[in-house]
């Protein structure tokens, strides 16, 4: 995917910290379903105007997901939830943001550093970087974005909320959700 670039360490770079995230996912009755691996960045380690320069993070509104309930219910609407996979690994980092982070360990090489050219789970800036990659991906779909809570995303036959990398799609028929 082309997340980072291996450069030069430079002279006064602030150079994040990074680390692993393991996890063990288990089926209902306890057995392991698999192991899971995330490699992150200490974002607490960023400095405002210099790593980063905005953040937020999109998060649906209450009455907006009880509005599609209830219309689910009462139009008799067909409905499907999904999550986008290592969701921040798809959205660039912004042109000017030279974002440098440790060499994971057993990875490490002298004087050298990752330099990213996409968001990594844990800095400050990744959830406003996917949220822009996310609704240029909706509008090419041809999903409008609503002016009273601009995490609903209207399309002709589709509706769709989400909620960072979650999302509920409504449709009077199944196959439309699909394509």
């Amino acid at each position: 995917m082309g997340v980072w670039k291996v450069v030069d360490r430079l002279e006064g770079a602030n150079v994040i910290d990074s680390t692993w995230a393991f996890r063990i996912k288990r089926f209902p009755d306890g057995l392991i379903k698999k192991f899971k691996a995330r490699f992150c960045v200490h974002g607490d380690q960023q400095v405002h105007g210099i790593d980063f320069f905005e953040t937020y993070a999109r998060v649906v509104q209450w009455t907006t997901v009880q509005l599609m309930l209830i219309l689910e219910v009462l139009l008799k609407l067909k409905s499907k939830q999904g999550d986008i996979t290592a969701a921040f690994v798809h959205a660039d980092a912004e042109e000017g943001e030279n974002i440098y982070v440790e060499m994971p360990h057993g990875f490490r090489k002298q004087r050298k550093v990752q330099k990213l050219k996409k968001m990594l789970y844990g800095l400050r800036q990744s959830p406003r970087a996917f949220w822009l990659y996310l609704t240029e991906k909706m509008n090419l779909c041809g999903m409008e974005q609503s002016t009273l809570d601009p995490c609903l995303f209207i399309g002709k036959k589709v509706i769709c909320i989400c909620s960072v990398d979650d999302f509920i799609f409504w449709a009077m028929d199944e196959a439309d959700i699909d394509t």
